[in-house]
């Protein structure tokens, strides 16, 4: 079994130690090139150094033969975009990823993500003994009925222009998906910035878009 992690952090180690030692393919993206090449010469996996979010960067590691693709890099909004990507440009069948921001995985789940958890070591079992997706999604999906696409039109004279993604405190269980700029679509991700008249389309509860409008034109 080829497995591809993006993103060596704490939960990326925890899940190369766990299956390095066994007869899995491991191939790891990092975008930090010291860590990148501390894990490689620790854990001796092939380590590709770059952007996880990037074609190019995948292919390089070998995406379209993995069997299962692992995103869990400390940004939440860069492990949806990766997932996407695999699943839709790839298609690969199996993506999984961890959540930092608990209520995110119901929402990650929402937006077609296979599995989200917020626990490393569930992950890994979840791997190990291919827990059925289809029973997972069911568990998964409770309350997804509640969530709403929100649009929210972004005035230029709002303080939250020219601030980042990353810098952006969203209310729990939102999660921001698309920036529509003029004639254009931008996926957001942790260092995409905010400009005036962005049109924000943010996934969260109908009860909660009142506080995004607030967020957004301060």
């Amino acid at each position: 079994m080829f497995i591809l992690i993006v993103g060596g952090g704490k939960v990326g180690r925890y899940l190369i130690k766990e299956f390095s030692n066994k007869d899995y393919k491991v191939v790891l993206i990092e975008q930090d090139y010291d860590k990148a090449v501390k894990i490689e010469e620790k854990y001796d996996i092939e380590v590709i150094c770059g952007d996880g979010s990037e074609q190019d960067v995948l292919e390089k590691a070998g995406i379209e033969e993995c069997d299962i693709l692992l995103a869990v890099t400390e940004d939440d909004q860069d492990n949806l975009v990766i997932c996407q990507l695999a699943e839709r440009k790839y298609n690969i069948s199996r993506t999984f990823t961890t959540v930092n921001t608990p209520g995110n995985e119901k929402l990650f789940n929402w937006l077609g993500v296979n599995v989200a958890v917020s626990s490393a070591s569930i992950l890994a079992g979840l791997v190990e003994y291919d827990v059925t997706l289809s029973d997972l999604n069911v568990l998964l999906k409770k309350d997804q009925d509640q969530l709403r696409l929100t649009r929210v039109l972004v005035r230029e004279n709002s303080s939250i222009v020219g601030q980042k993604v990353k810098d952006i405190e969203l209310p729990l269980e939102s999660v921001l998906v698309t920036i529509l700029r003029g004639d254009n679509t931008i996926v957001p991700r942790g260092n995409t910035k905010i400009m005036g008249n962005d049109l924000i389309l943010v996934l969260t509860k109908k009860e909660l878009s009142g506080e995004l409008v607030k967020i957004f034109n301060k």
